[in-house]
């Protein structure tokens, strides 16, 4: 694919063990696993209109941008980002935003993927994606304009600034989850 540069097929394992009752999914693109996992404790929220209609029917589904979340301080015991910086790198704003809707102790969620600087020809950066969530095998190709490095030590070091402390955290060859827990609010 010309202008487009491919990692190989990235393979993720989907385990979402928690019994929270109040989820909050920010989904920026890509395939959404989470609401069909969680159901009517999950809260799918995205910027996009398209996406909506991915998410489970039984999930609360709204159109929000995750700059911007308008819901009450404390509202949720896990939030869940998966691939929601390669799509909308707002990095610190997502981070404070989260921290604020987030109990105190309560999880937060990341999958994303490391992506290098810039090849000088190439536009567009392309994550072909395998996704096990324990109920199926999910194949999906991840696109975005290549504008900006990204790496785990970055997000972790923004979460620290935000509140978050790592608890774990795991690497899928160039895609990362990263479990963080909020210690403390905003200031």
């Amino acid at each position: 694919m010309s202008g487009y540069y491919s990692l190989k097929d990235q393979h993720v394992e989907i385990k979402f063990e928690s019994e929270d009752e109040r989820v909050l999914i920010i989904c920026s693109g890509g395939e959404d696993v989470f609401t069909k996992l969680l159901k009517e404790r999950a809260v799918f929220i995205t910027h996009e209109e398209d996406l909506l209609k991915s998410a489970d029917q039984r999930s609360l589904r709204l159109l929000m941008n995750p700059t911007k979340l308008t819901f009450a301080p404390e509202s949720f015991d896990t939030v869940v980002c998966f691939f929601t910086f390669f799509y909308f790198p707002k990095y610190k704003a997502i981070f404070e935003n989260v921290n604020r809707v987030l109990k105190r102790w309560g999880k937060l969620l990341v999958w994303d993927v490391t992506i290098p600087k810039k090849v000088s020809h190439k536009s567009f950066f392309a994550v072909p994606l395998l996704i096990d969530d324990g109920l199926e095998m999910v194949k999906v190709v991840n696109v975005t304009k290549w504008k900006f490095e990204q790496s785990s030590g970055m997000i972790k070091k923004i979460a620290r600034e935000s509140g978050f402390k790592l608890v774990k955290e795991q690497t899928f060859n160039q895609v990362f989850h990263l479990e963080f827990s909020k210690i403390s609010d905003m200031k």
